[in-house]
């Protein structure tokens, strides 16, 4: 989560109020006057007698650089830091400004018999505050936020801090238009705390079980449960074992049989939190138990965020293929912090490209040139191209979905690569591949196949090569990995009729087709 900042005249609250926020949302306080005591051996009136103000200015700097690339934090700062425009740049980096407000009045009764303020000793101290107030008034406006003080409660101001920022911090949304169960995908940088305000104001059930992986939920599930009691939900969990090979007909009955136990009825609702995985299962669950009851999705990877989170596909594998179980059932919600993704292992994140490269190759052509471009602030994990990259592949599928919700003929471009991805992991039992990693390879293949099905240029499968090569994943298919198991899987793919398979292939860069060949063709045809 990005920073809380709090500013404002001395008197106001900002140690106080800051304590009650960190403490509320998990994270840790700072208080730079704190630690500029600390880092100097003396207190800020020994401070300011041998170094002056303008010494004491530049030790707030400093600070306020340190901090600038951190995130997380609640910070408290002193009430003159905002008098430098570098500070508020550093500060508001990775962090949200709140300043706390008061009349001179509530100032100096709060300030009564404290003798640590270098700048009230003098014989007026209502005089100075009035004037002091005055000349930083321009610099506290600037702040992202400003909150009252005179005559409240610490607590509650931090209550309205933290209701006005989890109402600020979404960065964008986007909306799957489909009648009745229409939704919308938020999209933002520490946003996981506005889950709560966001479902109660779909009017969202009361009572919510969490369904995660032991590892997701050590990172955020205590953060999820919290903004949804927060909000008045009665909040129960169940945890599924991480991987893929989890995603089965037994793990999703014992998810079912959980839900039982804990008395969720049919004005219940799940959330899940996870990748594919959890979003998948819990979306089956979720369609099936009670014959249907709410749910949203809450995606932690990049590949869910981009991909399964959106577009209700749920469902479970089967030995002989992937989401052989399955059904169409839409979430509620979509919520996206991209803040999740600073956990997640770097190869994570580079089979999460896979799809992402997906929606360039088969509906936009620009996204694929900004993709070739970017790779180096994508992989750095810059918030602002994170935001942009998610928000456009949002944007393609719930374009698609809105059109055919249920893979009637549009819809099924977004298997793109998956067809091959899909029976690669099969044949290697869903323990070799990420899911990424595996539709790269089906990406390529399906480029090469297309060259003789579609009239595709070597030149653009040789850009489709060298921007899987710039994500560092993988292009070939494995040549201990058994030909005959992979056609095998194939076979079963939903998409096969008759031994004729109904695969996408590319007809150039941004646009792709649907073309029937028959499981010889492709046989013949694998290897590129």
């Amino acid at each position: 989560m990005k920073n809380i900042v709090l500013t404002g005249f001395m008197g106001t609250g900002k140690t106080t109020v800051g304590k009650l926020l960190a403490d509320s949302l998990g994270m840790a306080l700072v208080d730079i006057d704190g630690e500029i005591e600390k880092d100097a051996g003396m207190t800020i009136n020994d401070i300011f007698s041998k170094y002056g103000e303008s010494g004491f200015r530049e030790m707030e700097t400093g600070l306020a650089k340190k901090f600038s690339s951190s995130r997380g934090m609640v910070i408290s700062t002193g009430g003159g830091i905002v008098l430098r425009d570098e500070n508020m740049a550093y500060l508001g980096n990775n962090g949200i400004i709140v300043c706390l407000m008061a009349t001179p009045e509530t100032i100096l009764a709060r300030l009564e018999g404290k003798g640590d303020r270098p700048l009230l000793k003098v014989p007026d101290p209502m005089a100075k505050i009035k004037e002091l107030l005055e000349f930083r008034r321009t610099f506290y406006e600037k702040a992202d936020l400003l909150v009252d003080t005179d005559g409240r409660e610490p607590r509650e101001v931090a209550k309205e801090i933290m209701q006005a920022i989890k109402q600020r911090i979404v960065a964008d949304m986007v909306n799957v238009s489909l009648g009745e169960r229409s939704y919308s995908i938020y999209i933002g940088g520490g946003i996981l705390s506005a889950v709560g305000d966001r479902l109660r104001d779909l009017r969202f059930a009361d009572k919510v079980a969490v369904v995660s992986n032991p590892t997701v939920f050590a990172l955020y599930g205590e953060r999820l449960m919290g903004a949804l009691r927060e909000s008045g939900f009665q909040v129960s969990r169940v945890l599924l074992p991480d991987g893929e090979e989890y995603k089965d007909q037994q793990w999703s009955g014992y998810l079912l049989t959980e839900l039982l136990k804990m008395g969720l009825d049919r004005k219940s609702a799940l959330v899940a939190l996870g990748g594919g995985v959890i979003g998948d299962i819990t979306g089956f669950a979720a369609s099936v138990y009670m014959r249907g009851i709410a749910y949203t999705q809450v995606p932690t990877t990049l590949l869910s965020q981009v991909d399964s989170s959106v577009g209700g596909k749920t469902g479970v594998n089967h030995p002989l293929g992937k989401n052989m179980i399955g059904t169409f059932y839409q979430p509620a919600l979509v919520l996206i912090d991209v803040d999740t993704l600073r956990t997640l292992p770097e190869l994570e994140i580079r089979a999460g490209m896979a799809e992402v490269i997906k929606y360039g190759i088969i509906k936009d052509s620009e996204f694929f040139e900004y993709l070739e471009s970017s790779s180096e602030r994508i992989l750095a994990l810059d918030e602002e191209a994170l935001i942009s990259v998610i928000k456009r592949c949002c944007q393609i599928k719930a374009e698609v979905v809105s059109k055919d919700e249920r893979e009637s003929g549009l819809r099924a471009i977004l298997n793109f690569g998956h067809t091959v991805g899909h029976a690669l992991e099969t044949a290697t039992g869903y323990r070799r591949y990420l899911h990424g990693e595996a539709v790269a390879i089906g990406m390529y293949v399906a480029s090469g196949l297309s060259i003789k099905h579609t009239g595709f240029d070597r030149t653009s499968l040789d850009r489709v090569k060298a921007i899987l090569e710039k994500y560092r994943l993988p292009w070939e298919l494995p040549p201990d990995v058994s030909l005959k198991l992979i056609t095998e899987a194939m076979y079963h793919d939903k998409k096969t009729v008759s031994g004729t398979l109904k695969f996408v292939l590319a007809e150039r860069i941004g646009s792709v087709k649907i073309v029937d060949i028959s499981m010889g063709e492709v046989s013949a045809d694998l290897y590129v």
